[in-house]
C-alpha cells in the first residue's frame, strides 16, 4: 500500500474527495480501453456530457464522438478515431495538445499506473501556450533585431575601417594588456613588421623596431584628458606629431602625423616672421630716430633763433648809432645763426635709415678756441641780466671738429646756466688742454640739481624736481651728450643742491692734433688778408 489510512469511512470516500478537489482532469481507463472514471473537471474541460459515457464508456466511442462535433478538425471520421486510438493505445507515456471548438488548449498526459489501469491528466494550457506563443513572438521578434543589429555593426565596422584605412594618419590600437589589435594601413607601411604582430597579437615589447615615446612635456590640458604628445623624426626623415590616449577599456591608441610640411613651413614663416620683425624694428628705431631728431632740433632752433632775435633789436634801437664794423658784427651773426639753422635742416632732409645710429659728424679743421670764444660773448649779450666770465687762452688755437655740433653743445649748458641762475649771478667757463683731453668747464651758482638725480638729468626728456615752473623740454642734455659722443667725447657734471652746477666737456686731445697744420698755414698769412680766407 502507497499510502497509509487508519479510518475507513475515510478511505471509502477519499477517492471521490481528491478526484473532484483538484483542478485538472483525470481520466482512468483500464486495459480493454474502457473508461472507468473521468471526474467533473475533466468532463467540463472536454465538454463531454456524462451521459455519453454512460451510453458507452469505451475510448472509441468518445473519440469518435469528438470527431463527430469538429474537435480534430475536418476529414474522414473513420480515419480521425483509427489515428487517435492509435496514438492512445501506445503503453509509453505520451503528452499531446488538443485545441477545443472555442479554442481552449487542452493538455493531455497519459501513462500507465499499473498494468491494467492508464490514467490521463487533463490541463488547460491555453493561457500558457499564449504567453509561449508570445514568448516565442518575442524572441524571434529579438532574433531579427539581433541580426539587424549585428549587420549594423558589421557594416559599420566596415566602414570604420576603411576610413580608418584610408586618413593620411597612422593609427594603432592596444587592448588594457598592451597587446595590439589593430593598425591601419598607413601604420603598416610605416611599420611593415606590424602586419605580422597583428596577427599574433603580439604585447608591444615584442615588437621589433617600435615603440611609444614618453612626452617631452604635458600641458594642463593634456593632463586633464590623459593625453600625451610628442614630435619625433622617424626612420623615413619625417616628421611626426605622435599623440597618444586611453581607451574606454584601459587600452591605449596612438595617431602618427605626419608634420614634415608642416615643419617646413614653420621654419619658413619663422624665417619670414624674424625678417619681418627685424624690418619691423629697424622702421621702428628710424621712425623714433627721426621723431627725437625733430624735437632735438625743434629745440636747438631757438637758441639761433634767439640770436637772430637779439642782434635784430639791438640793430633797430641803435642803427644810427652803430659803427660799420660793429653792424656788420651784428649781422654776422645773424648769418652765423641762420647757416645753423640751415645745418640742422639739411640734417633733418637728409637723414636717412643708413644713420639710425646717432647723428652724422661733419669735422673739418677749423678755429676752436675763437668758436667757443664767440659763444661766451654771444649768450653774454642775448642775456641782458646775463653775467659770463671766460678764460678760454689754454685751449688750442685750431681744431679738428663740427663746430654746429659744439655750437649746440655749448649753447646748451651755457642756455641752461643762465635759465637756472639768478640775474647778474656769475657763469664761468675756463678752458684747459691736457695731454689726453681738452676740457670746457661751465660752472653755474643757479640753483643746482638735487644729489639723487645727478645720474638721470642725461636721460632723454627728464628734468630735476625742482626746474617745475622754468620752461625746459629735458632734451638738451640727452642731445649734448649724444651729439660729444659722436665727436669721441663726454660730459661730466658735479652739483650741489642749491649751490649752483658745473658741467664738463670733454674732447680728446687728438683733435687738436689735426688741426696743426692749419694753425701754421694761417700763421704765415698777412694779418690784412684773414678776411678773405675766412670768406
Amino acid at each position: 500500500m502507497p499510502y497509509f489510512v487508519n479510518n475507513e469511512k475515510i478511505e471509502n470516500n477519499l477517492i471521490s474527495f481528491l478526484m473532484e478537489s483538484v483542478e485538472q482532469g483525470i481520466s482512468v481507463s483500464d486495459r480493454d480501453m474502457k473508461i472507468v472514471f473521468m471526474n467533473r473537471a475533466a468532463c467540463k474541460m472536454l465538454n463531454i456530457p456524462i451521459s455519453v459515457l454512460q451510453k458507452d464508456n469505451s475510448i472509441q466511442n468518445l473519440v469518435r464522438y469528438m470527431a463527430e462535433r469538429g474537435d480534430y478538425g475536418s476529414g474522414d471520421i473513420d480515419e480521425i478515431v483509427e489515428r487517435r486510438l492509435k496514438v492512445l493505445s501506445q503503453e509509453s507515456l505520451h503528452v499531446i495538445d488538443h485545441e477545443t471548438m472555442d479554442g481552449r488548449v487542452i493538455s493531455l498526459q497519459g501513462k500507465y499506473a499499473t498494468d491494467e489501469i492508464f490514467v490521463s491528466i487533463f490541463t488547460d494550457v491555453t493561457e500558457q501556450r499564449a504567453y509561449e506563443a508570445r514568448l516565442e513572438a518575442i524572441q524571434y521578434e529579438l532574433e531579427l533585431k539581433l541580426e539587424n543589429s549585428l549587420r549594423e555593426v558589421r557594416y559599420n565596422r566596415d566602414l570604420l575601417l576603411n576610413a580608418i584605412n584610408a586618413i593620411d594618419d597612422g593609427i594603432i590600437l592596444f587592448d588594457e594588456d598592451d597587446r595590439l589589435v589593430l593598425a591601419n594601413t598607413r601604420m603598416l607601411d610605416l611599420y611593415p613588421s606590424l602586419k605580422r604582430h597583428l596577427i599574433q597579437k603580439s604585447h608591444i615589447l615584442k615588437i621589433e623596431g617600435f615603440d611609444l615615446p614618453e612626452p617631452d612635456e604635458m600641458s594642463e590640458e593634456d593632463m586633464i584628458k590623459g593625453r600625451q604628445r610628442n614630435e619625433v623624426k622617424l626612420h623615413d626623415d619625417h616628421w611626426y606629431r605622435i599623440e597618444q590616449s586611453a581607451t574606454v577599456n584601459g587600452g591605449k591608441i596612438a595617431i602618427f602625423s605626419d608634420i614634415s610640411g608642416y615643419k617646413d613651413q614653420t621654419s619658413k614663416l619663422q624665417q619670414h616672421t624674424n625678417k619681418l620683425v627685424k624690418l619691423l624694428q629697424k622702421e621702428i628705431s628710424l621712425s623714433e630716430t627721426q621723431r627725437e631728431f625733430v624735437t632735438m632740433a625743434s629745440h636747438e632752433f631757438k637758441t639761433p633763433l634767439a640770436i637772430i632775435d637779439s642782434n635784430a633789436q639791438r640793430i633797430e634801437r641803435k642803427a644810427g648809432e652803430m659803427s660799420t664794423d660793429r653792424l656788420l658784427s651784428r649781422i654776422d651773426n645773424i648769418r652765423e645763426s641762420v647757416q645753423r639753422m640751415q645745418y640742422l635742416i639739411n640734417r633733418f632732409m637728409d637723414f636717412s635709415s643708413e644713420e639710425i645710429a646717432g647723428l652724422k659728424l661733419a669735422a673739418k679743421k677749423q678755429n676752436f678756441r675763437s668758436t667757443v670764444e664767440r659763444l661766451c660773448a654771444t649768450h653774454q649779450e642775448m642775456g641782458e641780466t646775463a653775467n659770463i666770465q671766460w678764460d678760454l687762452k689754454e685751449l688750442p688755437e685750431y681744431a679738428s671738429f663740427d663746430q654746429n655740433l659744439l655750437d649746440q653743445c655749448v649753447s646748451n649748458i651755457l642756455s641752461n646756466a643762465i635759465k637756472y641762475s639768478e640775474p647778474e649771478s656769475p657763469i664761468t667757463v675756463i678752458g684747459k688742454r691736457t695731454d689726453r683731453n681738452i676740457t670746457i668747464d661751465i660752472c653755474d651758482k643757479g640753483i643746482g640739481i638735487p644729489q639723487e638725480e645727478i645720474g638721470r638729468i642725461f636721460n632723454k626728456y627728464f628734468r630735476a624736481s625742482n626746474s617745475s615752473g622754468i620752461p625746459g623740454t629735458g632734451i638738451g642734455l640727452n642731445f649734448t651728450q649724444m651729439a660729444l659722443k659722436e665727436q669721441g667725447g663726454r660730459i661730466e657734471v658735479k652739483s650741489k643742491l642749491g649751490e649752483g652746477s658745473c658741467f664738463t666737456i670733454f674732447l680728446p686731445t687728438t683733435i687738436a692734433d689735426e688741426g696743426q697744420d692749419l694753425a701754421a698755414s694761417k700763421a704765415e698769412i698777412e694779418p690784412d688778408n684773414r678776411d678773405e680766407l675766412a670768406s
